[in-house]
This record gives structure tokens, sequence and C-alpha cells, in this order.
């Protein structure tokens, strides 16, 4: 069982037979220290297993070095391999990933609340879709915003994305160039699912198809829900 304190900066500095600025300095700029003394305190950072509080110094400098990053679910692959994309890209600049699961909007007002109140450098949402009080909030905040996976020409700062409808449309195109006409369509009940729906209806329509089997699944998708969608197709 742990008992007493956490190692402080202090106790590193008196370990290390130097003052707390000098390990402070050895820590966020050891160009500044002699190599003996990075070194010296190094050691000691190590022995004690000192951890630096980031809340104290970022109170300090008004840098969290975090971005927080919103996703609506982590068993889809596409987004596992944004998040690793991300994580990795944002580390080398210094940055470390605060990652919040919303469930498809059904609890991001108050995961957003929670993030906004740990003053993150930046936020990236998946999707556009927000309640009016989301968007006041993060406007006001004058955090950075990157909106992804859609598009929409009101972004509430900056976005990349693409457009599910026809995403859905190239689906249906695929579909027919290899000679397919009994199409369906299994789909998860969320807003970008819905859209892709259109673009592939709409596309199907086109083409002579006009009505188009479904089965609709609460969100989010998983491969048991495949199965059982594919099975009432069937």
């Amino acid at each position: 069982m742990r008992t007493g304190k956490a190692v402080t900066l202090r106790d590193v500095a008196k370990v290390a037979g130097v003052s707390p600025i000098t390990v402070s300095r050895a820590l966020n700029h050891p160009g500044l220290v002699t190599p003996e003394t990075l070194g010296r305190v190094r050691a000691v950072v190590s022995r004690t297993g000192y951890v630096p509080n980031v809340l104290a110094g970022g109170l300090r400098s008004r840098r969290s070095r975090i971005i927080a990053a919103v996703f609506p679910q982590i068993t889809n692959s596409m987004f596992v391999d944004t998040i690793q994309v991300l994580t990795d890209s944002l580390r080398q600049e210094g940055y470390q990933v605060l990652l919040g699961l919303s469930s498809y909007e059904v609890r991001e007002d108050e995961l957003i609340a929670g993030i906004l109140g740990r003053q993150p450098e930046g936020i990236y949402l998946t999707g556009i879709s927000h309640s009016p009080e989301t968007r006041r909030r993060l406007i006001a905040s004058h955090i950075p915003v990157v909106e992804a996976w859609d598009l929409t020409p009101t972004p509430i700062d900056m976005l990349v994305g693409f457009s599910h409808e026809k995403a859905g449309a190239a689906m249906a195109r695929h579909l027919l160039a290899r000679g397919h006409r009994d199409i369906g369509l299994v789909w998860g009940d969320d807003i970008r699912a819905g859209v892709r729906r259109q673009g592939l209806v709409a596309a199907l329509a086109e083409n002579g198809i006009p009505a188009v089997p479904t089965s609709l699944g609460p969100a989010p998708g998983m491969f048991q829900r495949g199965r059982e969608g594919f099975a009432d197709l069937l």
C-alpha cells in the first residue's frame, strides 16, 4: 500500500543538490544547464519517479500541451487509424492527446463541457453535428477547433472532411459497375450514415433501381449488427 505524498520538484532539487529553478530548467529547457547538472537531475527524477505538475506549469505559461480529440467510438478501425496518426503526429510536436468518446452525439455536450474546463490548446471533433449550446461554448472559448469527417458551409473554425452523400453515391456506382442489381443496405442510425444512405439510394434510383431494401440498426455499428442486418435482408 502506498503511503506519503507525491515527490515534488523541491524534493528533486534537494536530492540533486541544486535549486528548484535549475530542476525546472533541466526538465523544460535542458540546453540552459550544464550536461553534468542535467544528468544529475535526470538521474534523481528517474530514481524518485517524479512527474512534473503539468497543471501548475500550464497555469503559469497558459500552455497545457494537450489536444482534445472526440470520436464517436473506438471499435471502428477507421477511427482507430485516425487516432493513431493524430497521436503520433502531435507527439512529435510536444503535445499529448486527451481522447473522449461521444457515442454519436449522445453525450457530446457533457464531454465538451468537461474538456473546455481543462483548457486544451486545440480540439478535434468527429463530425459537424453539435447542439447550439456546444457550438456557442466552442466559439466563445477561442480555442482552435478542427471538425473532421464531414462538410458544412458553417464550420465552427477549421474543417477537414468529405461529402457523405457523394460517398454513398460512389458506393452505388461501384456496385452497378460490377453488374449488381439486387442491392440491399445495412446501416446504423447516425446522421452521417443517413446522408450516405441518401446518396446511395438516389444514385440507384437514377439507374433504374427505385426500391432498396434496408435494415436499420442502432449506432455504433458492430460486426454482430452487420450479421443480424444481413440476415434481415435475406
